[in-house]
């Protein structure tokens, strides 16, 4: 659909052409990184097993934060990549490559704050709540709306801690540094002109990546905190069974099904 509505845009240079150039890019960081809320109700409803299985001791909280991190670099790249395809080839936008590297690391620190919050909420319909909350929070400070001078002197810390601006900026910064309009009757130029006028001009795009990657990483980190404090002080200690029968275990009858109850993964609590 983006591709249809704004299809050849990178060939014109008129100034209409400038506001749907933000526009649109506004909207690839918006939208594309909102979807990633999609991760928290697989992460929520798999709960019960991570729960039982780290409690008995069958592996680390941080074997399993790590698997997750990994597991989100393959959709990450594929998303990432398929978007590039379809807005820079439709679009005609500049530096696809660029496009893609700044696509895929913005997925990937939007999905894992999506897992963070997975981590801390009882039902994942809270948590989308919350992510969405948080990321319309994130599109609101990201200096698009409001460029960051005018922003109320308490609130100036907001541009910063939002990952959509580092996405954003150097989106645009790919997109104008080398532009020049021939509209007389517009106000920019030059794609420096537009840059200068979000306070965008002396942005370095390779700092603004280094940047969402460490987010990424640095979400990751506090999800495994999250993990330890969750296991170590409110499901009980983790005690391995080491091949040995838990007293929760059932066995059905002929023909039925085998396994322990539901009640096994409590193996730490007092009382069980």
């Amino acid at each position: 659909m983006v591709g249809g509505l704004f299809n050849g845009l990178g060939d014109r240079t008129d100034y209409e052409s400038i506001m749907s150039r933000t526009a649109v890019l506004f909207y690839c960081v918006a939208f594309f990184i909102f979807m990633s809320v999609a991760v928290l109700p697989f992460t929520v409803m798999e709960r019960g097993i991570v729960d039982k299985e780290v409690l008995n001791g069958y592996y680390h909280p941080i074997a399993y934060q790590v698997a997750q991190g990994l597991s989100t670099i393959p959709a990450a790249g594929v998303l990432a990549g398929l978007t590039s395809i379809i807005i820079v080839f439709l679009l005609k936008l500049n530096d696809g490559w660029w496009y893609f590297l700044n696509m895929f690391l913005a997925l990937c620190a939007s999905e894992a704050l999506a897992q963070m919050v997975s981590h801390v909420v009882p039902h994942f319909v809270i948590g989308m709540a919350g992510i969405a909350g948080l990321f319309g929070f994130f599109m609101l400070f990201m200096g698009f709306m409001v460029i960051p001078s005018d922003f109320p002197e308490g609130l100036k810390w907001t541009y910063y801690i939002a990952f959509h601006t580092y996405s954003w900026r150097s989106f645009m910064v790919t997109e104008f540094q080398s532009l020049t309009f021939d509209d007389p009757m517009s106000p920019f130029q030059t794609g420096h002109d537009v840059l200068k006028f979000y306070e965008i001009e002396d942005v370095n795009r390779g700092n603004d990546m280094i940047v969402l990657a460490c987010y990424a990483v640095v979400i990751h980190l506090i999800s495994f905190v999250v993990l330890v404090i969750r296991y170590s002080f409110f499901k009980g200690k983790i005690t391995p069974l080491n091949g040995k029968k838990h007293p929760g275990e059932r066995i059905y009858g002929d023909g039925g099904w085998r396994g322990r109850s539901a009640r096994m993964w409590r193996v730490g609590k007092k009382g069980n």
